[in-house]
């Protein structure tokens, strides 16, 4: 039985929202239903944050592959991290999991609108630009290609649709709402049975 660990932010932590809508582990296990699958995801975490847990939290599972969603925290206002550091980061997570244990997922695209009017009322809520989160999806396709690691580059699929923000929630047009993350199991789960099937 394959095991598996998914390593990331909000995207991936918790089994439900606020609303009781399913996350992403949840339906990892449905439609992965022969794999032991581990939910390693913190909200607000970015690559700094993972690096520093990554013993506890991925390697010490001895996993057969890990899937990492991160970059979001790091190209925001209040969490955000250097994108030197980053792409450091995000190279050293990928080496010491090694690269053909890893699937990394690039950074979704976010509403800008929803989230600008948002800055507007909450000025203390965390910011990202799409221009600047582009930035750091560049860097993390790069690092895979470097590194020679699965990637599935989400920004690129979700773009591909004109109406992406239908994925996303209204409240606040970063986190993913009941069909993102149908959209998203999908997208992981064949790549990941892809994966397997060739190791």
């Amino acid at each position: 039985m394959p095991k598996l660990i998914c390593l990331g932010d909000s995207i991936t932590a918790k089994e439900k929202d606020p609303n009781g809508i399913l996350k992403l582990v949840p339906r990892l296990k449905q439609a992965l239903p022969n794999w032991t699958i581990i939910n390693s995801g913190v909200p607000g975490d970015n690559t700094r944050g993972a690096l520093g847990r990554l013993r506890s939290d991925v390697l010490d599972y001895s996993p057969d592959l890990v899937t990492v969603l991160l970059g979001t925290a790091d190209a925001s206002e209040n969490k955000g991290i250097d994108i030197k550091e980053y792409e450091h980061n995000l190279s050293s997570i990928i080496k010491q999991i090694t690269p053909e244990k890893t699937l990394l997922i690039s950074s979704p695209p976010i509403n800008q609108a929803l989230l600008s009017a948002r800055k507007k009322v909450f000025p203390n809520s965390n910011f990202v630009t799409m221009e600047k989160l582009e930035k750091y999806v560049q860097v993390a396709t790069n690092v895979a290609y470097l590194t020679s690691c699965h990637f599935c580059n989400l920004w690129s699929l979700m773009r591909a649709d004109l109406d992406y923000s239908r994925f996303l929630k209204t409240r606040d047009g970063v986190h993913f709402n009941e069909q993102g993350y149908e959209l998203l199991t999908q997208i992981l789960s064949r790549k990941l049975l892809s994966i397997k099937c060739n190791q």
